[in-house]
């Protein structure tokens, strides 16, 4: 830039001109210097010339060194005086080398003061002690990393591994029925005819077949191992402590002559158990993966927001996302958290209570151990979540929803409301118009405009056949002014000069609006202008039998409550209880602000997405809340069962070997006391999906 297509600065008024002085900009200051404010006393210059016209002063002249001016910017080089103030001075003309080599007749030191913001946004002033860098140019920021693969990754893994664990699982449950009977038919004594079965033989089978079953089953207790070093054991770490215990303690009463049978039929059930869970886990991924990934990429959400109603938390629709979808999948479940600590700690109990006893009763120690962790073991904890988990992702599937795992089910389990707009209530093919009527001096396109002014500002969800109205009957555009809402059932604005109100027959006689005589429809909108009737519009409602159902899902639920949030004046609770014969003292009616506020887009700001959801609709929110709610209590009634029946064995267990009864504490009695408590788990992850 050269000298002369520097603009020129005037001096503020009031103040004396000072000498002409060059601005200059930040970045060629430090590239000149090096640093900031370095201050160098120049040679003094000589007195400036007296200005030829008042106009354009004289450029004044420059110090000794020319290499070490900057040019002009946002920063000016000004004299300072005595007092230590710097004088304004303007823009200075252009100078000729000759002026320039000229010595300073005073000293003046290198300073900088901001110019005047400009129209154009200037950067922000940086520190005078901070070195001047070029700033990079901010890169996008990348979303958090997660630490599972994105839905269609995981989606094709489950896939994958679908048929290797349907045909371990297989095996494995028939190495345990006949571990059973093996065990059973010993113990019982059963002649097979002209044969009966040994226990040195039974052992010998019995062994044969935990072998067999842990070579089945080799990823379970190879994650337990990896779990353990992990420092987070579970119940498959403690399938893997068992295998061990039960295999030693086997082999060791193998070459004796009173053998004793192995506790295998117990870990075989486990087993089972444990492949069990990971087919129906891999089929409920697989199955909400399949969902998700069918959703496109801007699904809708059923979120929960805390205190969106009060104090009350609420259920609403809102704009969700995929991306932490598996997240949410994988994450810990209860039945992890409750067993991450009931595992672990029952295999150091049963230990330290072996060791007790071999020590001060001179009990076998592998036996004791293996005797209580047999009976300390609950197998059906390993489907205690994903069977009803499975069964509650193939119901939602087939209504377009996928729940957001344990953390949704948690979202969802506490007391809540069910918010219910317009459209949830009834979509836009079972709205439709009957007819109309103008009352008065009033046009069509008039009254037609003004009521479609109104619900369009308010939202409605009659907005769309009224819009078809508007286009067919060709509708004049308004303003509004000074809209409002009404608690009546209505709304009202101010155009052109008319009062314009618009709302149900109720809201009319309310208002006290002159009605012709016989005018008594209730299923309509009306407009009155300047208080009398200007137009009647007849609504039909068609009740849809998925609304219906969703309506009565809702309804049945303990600590749920359904919300009416519709802007249309005409859904009250006695047109939805007329409609769709459900009761309307279970409905909340919120005021016309709340109704509005709780239906509109920035209701759902900040909650919490719980449901994934691909169809519009009131039925997929109904099915998902309610499912979630029945998957969290039965998750944990049967949690608590696992729990009850393996304390309890690992306590009759503990006793027993303490006095020395291990016939009681036999195999087959700990193989039945096992199955007997894995009856009423498995009975309730059967319910929680229907």
């Amino acid at each position: 830039m050269s000298k002369s297509s520097r603009p020129r600065r005037e001096p503020p008024r009031g103040q004396p001109q000072a000498e002409n002085q060059e601005t200059y900009s930040l970045e060629e200051i430090l590239n000149e210097f090096g640093g900031w404010s370095r201050q160098k006393p120049p040679d003094p210059p000589e007195a400036p010339a007296p200005p030829e016209e008042p106009e354009a002063p004289a450029a004044p002249e420059k110090p000794e060194e020319p290499a070490r001016r900057p040019p002009s910017g946002r920063f000016r080089f000004v004299e300072m005086d005595g007092a230590g103030a710097a004088p304004a001075a303007e823009t200075p003309a252009e100078t000729t080398p000759a002026e320039e080599t000229q010595p300073a007749p005073a000293e003046r030191i290198w300073t900088y003061r901001p110019e005047p913001a400009a129209e154009t946004a200037q950067p922000p002033r940086r520190s005078r002690r901070a070195r001047p860098e070029p700033e990079p140019e901010p890169e996008p920021e990348e979303p958090a990393g997660s630490a599972y693969p994105p839905p269609e990754d995981a989606y094709k893994s489950a896939c994958r591994r679908t048929g290797g664990l349907l045909r371990r699982r297989r095996l494995a449950c028939l190495l345990g029925l006949l571990a059973v009977a093996v065990t059973a038919l010993c113990h019982l004594e059963v002649p097979l005819g002209s044969f009966r079965l040994e226990t040195q033989l039974a052992a010998q089978i019995l062994l044969g077949l935990l072998l067999a079953g842990c070579l089945c089953a080799y990823d379970v207790l190879v994650g337990g191992v990896y779990n353990a070093l992990r420092l987070r054991p579970g119940l498959d770490t403690m399938l893997a402590v068992a295998a061990v215990a039960f295999a030693v303690d086997g082999f060791l009463h193998l070459g004796q002559e009173t053998a004793r049978l192995s506790h295998s039929a117990v870990l075989l059930v486990g087993l089972f158990f444990a492949l069990w869970g990971r087919v129906r886990a891999n089929r409920a991924r697989r199955r909400s993966l399949k969902t998700v990934l069918n959703m496109g990429q801007t699904p809708k959400a059923a979120v929960l927001s805390r205190r969106a109603w009060g104090s009350r938390d609420c259920v609403l629709r809102a704009e969700g996302s995929s991306e932490r979808y598996v997240d949410d999948l994988e994450a810990p479940t209860a039945v992890d958290r409750v067993m991450g600590v009931y595992a672990p700690a029952s295999v150091l109990l049963t230990a330290v209570l072996a060791g007790v006893m071999a020590v001060a009763r001179d009990r076998s120690f592998l036996t004791c151990w293996a005797t209580m962790l047999a009976g300390a073991l609950p197998p059906a904890a390993f489907v205690t979540y994903w069977r009803p988990f499975g069964t509650l992702a193939a119901r939602l599937q087939k209504v377009g929803a996928a729940l957001c795992g344990w953390r949704g089910a948690k979202l969802l389990a506490g007391p809540c409301c069910v918010v219910a707009g317009d459209t949830d209530l009834f979509g836009r093919k079972h709205v439709t118009m009957n007819g109309m009527k103008v009352f008065g001096d009033y046009s069509v396109g008039q009254v037609v405009g003004y009521t479609y002014a109104l619900i369009a500002q308010a939202g409605c969800g009659l907005e769309p056949v009224f819009h078809e109205v508007f286009v067919n009957q060709n509708g004049r555009s308004f303003q509004l002014d000074s809209f409002r809402r009404y608690e009546g059932g209505g709304v009202g604005a101010e155009i052109q000069g008319d009062v314009v109100l618009v709302g149900s027959i109720g809201f009319m006689q309310l208002m006290g609006v002159e009605m012709p005589q016989g005018t008594n429809l209730r299923q309509a909108v009306y407009c009155a202008v300047n208080n009398r009737l200007a137009g009647v519009f007849a609504i039909h409602y068609q009740p849809a039998s998925a609304v219906r159902s969703g309506l009565g899902t809702v309804l049945r639920c303990r600590g749920l409550s359904l919300v009416l949030a519709t802007r249309d004046f005409v859904l009250t609770p006695a047109v939805i209880r007329h409609k769709y014969k459900v009761p309307s003292d279970a409905m909340e009616y919120p005021s016309a602000d709340e109704r509005a506020r709780l239906s509109g887009p920035y209701a759902a700001v900040g909650g919490e997405q719980a449901a994934l959801l691909g169809r519009d609709g009131f039925l997929p929110v109904a099915e998902t809340v309610a499912g979630a709610r029945s998957l969290y209590s039965s998750v944990w009634a049967g949690l608590c069962v696992n729990l009850l029946g393996g304390l309890l064995g690992l306590a009759i267990t503990v006793v027993l070997c303490w006095l020395g009864a291990f016939d009681s504490a036999s195999p087959f009695n700990l193989m039945l006391f096992c199955l007997l408590w894995t009856l009423p788990a498995l009975l309730l992850t059967t319910v929680a999906g229907k």
